[in-house]
């Protein structure tokens, strides 16, 4: 999907903080996962954004984004306020780098079943972590 780059001034921000628990029948263990979903305008365009920390954005403040343009608004690859002149987003190379570690070892054992999941879940972030570098150099173009 074409990613798209805009600016403007933010407004109607939003920090959700969503909080999700699965429980293992055998050990009895609980795990808690907390994921931050940031919601807002930029112009008059909606933006929705998946972080697993907060991001330092507010009202008022002036930001661009680059994201992917879907029918309810902008999923955000890359937000940068411009007012302090930070860029919130995943890191290219941690993308990367799980990729060619999933791929490597989903070739590795293509003859097993692993090798049948990990090879495309590989490929999956290998696709995103391209995205993450076309994202980087549109944000990085004036």
């Amino acid at each position: 999907m074409a990613l798209v780059k805009f600016s403007g001034p933010v407004s109607n921000f939003r920090e959700e903080t969503k909080v999700t628990s699965t429980q293992t029948s055998n050990t009895g263990y609980t795990q808690v996962k907390t994921e931050k979903e940031i919601s807002f305008r930029v112009g008059n365009r909606p933006v929705s954004m998946k972080l697993p920390k907060g991001i330092e954005l507010t009202d008022g403040d002036e930001a661009t984004v680059v994201g992917s343009d879907t029918r309810g608004g902008v999923k955000a690859v890359l937000v940068r306020n411009d007012t302090i002149g930070m860029i919130y987003g995943m890191s290219t190379w941690y993308v990367m780098a799980w990729a060619i570690v999933l791929l490597v070892v989903g070739l590795a054992t293509l003859t097993v079943f692993v090798g049948i999941i990990l090879a495309p879940l590989g490929l999956f972030l290998l696709y995103k972590g391209i995205q993450l570098m076309t994202a980087h150099k549109m944000m990085a173009a004036a």
